[in-house]
């Protein structure tokens, strides 16, 4: 009878053994899939982050005695004094500034009064002449106040004065000639002595003068004043910080 009840408590103790182990598995396994599975949360929140946290700038250059730390951490630091010097400098390596060229055509005429200025010898010749336009900036005009600095949006803003027409060139080789208008007892055709050629020419400029300090000229060279003066200091500013960029702003036409 004893050995039966040992027996009956030895199984109980051995089927209650068996089911602790079967409950400690199974929440070890649970416990394990739960830290899994934060471990996947963790995981996805932080790729989540570097994907969507602002990007730091890259390190750049600075001016000599800048502040290199400062940069390197995204706040640049720089001031107006900072560009001054090489946008002012510029104007020590070139003087004026070419900022467009414009070929124009003005129609003209000469004539030769004849004998006894009488109209019945005049002659007079159509002729189109050629000529072209430079137009410049005194970079010497640009001064201190000329220049501001947008620390919000990095931005460099340059005032440069408004273009001037600096040159008119005269291409005889290009002038097209019309038929010669006679007087009924005129004969032969226009000859121009060195004198009368000399005032032809100054003529011609003249002419093409007017026709280039047209309004439309001027307002496209004012556009080319823009896209050139941009091209010459952006690489300048380059040089100080390729974080900032800078804008041209061309004066009214004074």
């Amino acid at each position: 009878m004893e050995n039966k009840e040992e027996l009956k408590q030895m199984i109980e103790e051995s089927v209650k053994s068996a089911v602790s182990k079967s409950l400690m598995k199974n929440t070890l396994r649970n416990n394990f899939l739960k830290i899994l599975a934060y471990i996947g949360i963790l995981a996805a929140l932080f790729f989540m982050y570097q994907s969507l946290k602002p990007k730091t700038p890259e390190a750049i250059e600075p001016v000599e005695d800048h502040d290199v730390t400062l940069e390197n951490n995204g706040i640049f630091g720089f001031t107006v004094a900072d560009f001054e010097e090489p946008i002012l400098g510029e104007a020590t390596r070139q003087q004026l500034l070419i900022v467009d060229e414009q070929e124009v055509s003005v129609a003209t005429t000469i004539s030769d009064a004849g004998l006894f200025n009488w109209s019945i010898f005049a002659k007079v010749k159509n002729e189109t002449i050629y000529g072209t336009g430079v137009y410049t900036i005194d970079l010497t005009k640009i001064k201190k106040s000329d220049i501001s600095l947008n620390e919000d949006t990095y931005t460099v803003t340059i005032h440069v004065p408004y273009p001037e027409l600096h040159l008119v060139n005269f291409d005889p080789s290009k002038t097209k000639i019309g038929d010669t208008e006679k007087g009924w007892l005129a004969f032969g055709d226009i000859k121009l002595t060195p004198e009368q050629t000399k005032a032809f020419e100054e003529e011609a400029v003249e002419k093409l003068t007017v026709a280039l300090n047209g309004q439309d000229c001027f307002e496209k060279a004012a556009r080319f004043t823009k896209l050139t003066a941009y091209e010459l200091y952006q690489p300048i500013i380059n040089t100080v910080s390729p974080a900032y960029k800078v804008e041209i702003i061309v004066d009214p036409k004074s």
